[in-house]
């Protein structure tokens, strides 16, 4: 497997970084799938350095400038085929104290200084929109919604349309009931802002960038807005992928929605046994399920077929709905078995299963052999100066669903029932 490298920048005071605790969770998340990162300290100075990544990410400046060589250095990195990520924030270089926008100029782009709110769908807070509709795109692969939270919007430049090695794509834009409060020059103002772009993805010759003004989608503070809040965090594992595959690999490099608890275990199985990456594990995991397949999928069925028997048992257990003593409640789960009972049990495990059951011959002469027996046993007994005969006990069985009689004593429910029957 090819192992792919990425810088982040820790020359212009970024705030995203791998020591900082607020975004542990995106961290964890590099390391888990296997990503060699490294740390770019002293600035955008040279190419030959900046090649030794695939991939670069630019977080949000702070109080810090890119000069004109570095912005220089960097577009001519993207051209000959690196991968470029840049993140801003609400405000965008006028809160920021930055030029991030003298460098996305060069892509076709520029970062707004607004901040986007919702008036309809959003998480808590207007300045939370909720987003549900992309624009089709690897980077938007499995993802049914994300959350901006703070974040500046995008502006795409006329002379685009005339270049031909630059592509821009707008594959996620504001809702229809998007505002925003922009800074005009002079002072903020407040206006609708219906879908104008939030993340886009360029082509620029050999290389990729991908861009938006959304830094609290790497944080691991706020569950219902940050890294793992809804797809979030599908998001940029799509974007890490565009961004990475051009490069030569023999695997096929797919993103996939993990349950967390599953994700956690990997994590410290791979830590623990010293994986190269959660992608090994994964791959190992899938290369039994294949070898073993027939096997696995007739034990799950089996367990399949147990809890639809087990729950058909329970409702129809419960159906009576009249109070009992504790013990009675017990004794009435387990409910008086008729042929009428099995064939709904098997017509159930037929849709399961896709398999055809037929009901066994002699079903109905053991179910009346069972029946005699009992009967022999009781057939002197009486409750309440009424005798309870094989004819009550089918009848009280037949109407209320429940045993009537239980080691060879009537039930609590069976009394009740006898004693009305003398009532009238």
């Amino acid at each position: 497997m090819v192992e792919i490298t990425i810088g982040l920048d820790y020359s212009h005071n970024n705030i995203l970084t791998l020591e900082a605790t607020s975004y542990s969770e995106f961290t964890q998340f590099l390391f888990a799938s296997g990503y060699k990162l490294g740390k770019i300290q002293a600035g955008f100075d040279s190419l030959k350095k900046l090649k030794q990544y695939d991939m670069i990410i630019l977080s949000s400046p702070k109080n810090s400038f890119l000069s004109l060589e570095e912005i220089d250095i960097l577009v001519e990195y993207v051209k000959n085929g690196g991968g470029l990520l840049i993140a801003s924030s609400k405000g965008a270089d006028l809160s920021n104290q930055t030029n991030l926008s003298e460098l996305t100029q060069r892509f076709g782009f520029e970062f707004v200084q607004d901040e986007i709110f919702d008036s309809v769908n959003y998480i808590n807070l207007q300045k939370r929109p909720l987003l549900t509709k992309f624009k089709p795109h690897i980077i938007t692969e499995q993802i049914k919604k994300i959350v901006f939270s703070s974040a500046c919007s995008l502006k795409i430049l006329d002379f685009v349309k005339d270049e031909k090695d630059i592509k821009i794509d707008q594959v996620i834009k504001t809702g229809l009931n998007c505002w925003r409060k922009r800074f005009d020059g002079k002072e903020w103002i407040e206006e609708d802002s219906p879908n104008i772009p939030l993340v886009v993805t360029v082509e620029y010759y050999e290389g990729k960038v991908v861009s938006f003004g959304n830094l609290s989608i790497f944080s691991s503070l706020g569950r219902e807005y940050g890294f793992t809040a809804f797809e979030n965090d599908t998001l940029i594992a799509n974007v890490l992928r565009w961004l990475s595959m051009d490069i030569d690999t023999q695997d096929k490099v797919i993103t996939i929605n993990l349950n967390i608890d599953l994700f956690y275990w990997a994590d410290s199985i791979v830590k623990k046994e010293n994986w190269d990456s959660i992608s090994d594990l994964i791959n190992v995991s899938l290369k039994y399920f294949k070898d073993n397949y027939k096997k696995i999928i007739i034990d799950f069925k089996r367990k399949k077929v147990k809890k639809v028997e087990q729950k058909f048992e329970y409702e129809k257990a419960i159906k009576g709905g009249i109070t009992e003593r504790a013990e009675d409640k017990v004794l009435n789960l387990i409910p008086t078995r008729d042929k009428k009972d099995l064939v709904d049990i098997m017509k159930a495990l037929e849709e399961l299963t896709g398999e055809k059951y037929e009901l066994s011959n002699d079903l109905e002469e053991d179910s009346e052999a069972e029946k005699q027996e009992v009967n022999m046993k009781i057939e002197s007994n009486n409750v309440n100066g009424i005798e309870y005969t094989p004819e009550y006990i089918e009848r009280f069985e037949r109407e209320s669903s429940k045993k009537a009689i239980w080691h060879d004593k009537p039930t609590k429910a069976f009394d009740e029932w006898l004693k009305k029957e003398k009532k009238s």
